[in-house]
């Protein structure tokens, strides 16, 4: 029996963020702006010890990146209980109905020496405060607050020791509404090197790794610094050093994903300031290339769970219209082989397939405790057909499954589990929203929002 309570469908038309709603408009910033190297200290005092080796793996997933960053310390003077400052940057809360959905700090942060946890804390960080960022139509945001999350760490005269840090750190961007248009600066990923520079001496030696994992790694671009990274292939970039004083210069800037802008597609009823078809659409603007997103087609599943109560499963829940709703396949066991296929009212050449790989509520245990699709067997107008892998990260937005090597207009898309993350309390699989990214061949026109 699957797992339900109350269902918020996050069915934004953006292509990532998790937006909030706003009838006239708005402005908000979303994600960790900064993290960054471990400092010996906040203030100006010495230390004895150094940093003898550097290892930092950065790996780049659809909504966030994970970090695992090793150092190889060595105490060069007596005993001591060495002060250990890690950076976080982070926005403002943002005011009214926004600021229970922004995602303003690091997951998971965690810190170790030889394999034993160690505790930490967050401390304000001292010095000059973050420039607020600004929106050309709402003007400034709030000021950035910087912390550290400072450990001790106890080092014996001479002692070496292995250090390692995980955590995971959300994409920053600031984005804004005006009525139904939407605009999104490029979702980026910073890490400061710089603080190192408090340690004594240089990094010994050191590499950075970073790793494209989310689907479309051609749209990520490392932007600072400059020259310093080493394209190993399509998925990965490295950039090797020895004794390196980091400066502001060595501070890198990762972006993930482009700017982008929406407008509807859809007219509005006047009177009541809703869209009176029943599917969405939205034009969704990234430079020169244009798109239609939407969910303007017929849709039926192999199978479908039976109703519970007050609770359905229906599959025209995926076009993400109504609050409460998911669908849900209806055989016994975990529904590897069920599907849905879509008749699309009007064909357009796929970039994408945008896809919610399981139950996304208000209660966001749902998520956990009913299976989620990890593998799609995708077939496009009953001729092409191709496989995706979905990661089991908790998704605040459609996960793009991205159609490559096929240019005709798609009137069917068949979707068939294959595979599936298990729940840990049900055996439902779900999907609570499928929209199609179509391609246009020129920009759409639109009428702007007053």
């Amino acid at each position: 029996m699957i797992l339900t309570r109350v269902f918020l469908t996050t069915a934004s038309l953006l292509l990532l963020a998790q937006t909030p709603l706003l009838a006239n408009g708005g402005a908000w910033q979303t994600g960790v702006p900064n993290t960054g190297n471990g400092a010996a200290s906040d203030e100006k005092r010495s230390t004895n010890v150094t940093i003898e080796d550097e290892q930092l793996v950065i790996d780049l997933h659809q909504e966030f990146a994970a970090v695992e960053v090793r150092y190889r310390m060595r105490d060069t003077g007596g005993e001591v209980a060495q002060d250990f400052f890690f950076p976080v940057e982070r926005w403002a809360e943002s005011d009214g109905e926004t600021s229970d959905v922004m995602v303003t700090d690091l997951a998971g942060y965690t810190i170790a020496a030889d394999g034993g946890e160690l505790k930490w804390e967050n401390v304000d960080a001292k010095g000059e405060k973050p420039k607020p960022m600004s929106d050309p139509q709402w003007g400034d945001f709030k000021s950035a607050s910087r912390l550290w999350k400072k450990s001790s760490i106890p080092f014996a005269p001479g002692q070496t020791r292995e250090i390692l840090i995980r955590y995971q750190s959300a994409y920053a961007a600031t984005q804004s509404s005006v009525s139904d248009d939407g605009h999104s600066s490029e979702f980026y990923f910073r890490y400061s090197l710089s603080p190192a520079a408090t340690w004594k001496g240089p990094i010994g030696k050191g590499k950075v790794t970073v790793n494209y994992l989310q689907p479309r790694p051609e749209e990520i671009t490392i932007s600072k610094p400059k020259d310093r990274f080493k394209k190993v292939n399509a998925t990965r970039s490295e950039w090797n050093f020895q004794n390196l004083k980091p400066t502001l210069a060595d501070d890198m800037k990762i972006i993930v994903h482009p700017a982008y802008e929406t407008h509807p597609a859809l007219q509005v009823n006047e009177e009541t300031y809703e869209h009176s078809p029943q599917y969405k659409a939205e034009y969704l603007i990234q430079g020169n290339k244009y798109f239609l997103q939407h969910s303007d087609y017929d849709a039926v599943a192999s199978s479908t769970l039976k109703p519970d109560g007050e609770h359905k499963y229906d599959v025209e829940f995926i076009k993400g219209l109504e609050n409460n709703r998911t669908w849900a396949e209806g055989v016994d066991g975990d529904g590897v082989g069920e599907n849905i296929t879509l008749t699309v009212n009007r064909p357009l050449p796929l970039d994408a397939i945008l896809i919610m790989p399981g139950y996304r509520g208000e209660d966001a245990t749902l998520w956990t405790k009913n299976n989620r699709v990890a593998e799609l067997e995708v077939t496009l107008n009953g001729e092409h057909t191709f496989g995706a892998a979905i990661p089991d990260d908790n998704f605040l937005s459609p996960y793009p499954v991205v159609v490559r090597g096929y240019a005709k207009p798609v009137k069917t898309v068949k979707l068939t589990i294959k595979a599936v993350h298990r729940g840990s309390a049900a055996r439902d699989t779900c999907i609570s929203l499928v929209e199609l990214l179509g391609k246009l061949a020129q920009k759409p026109k639109f009428t702007h929002a007053r």
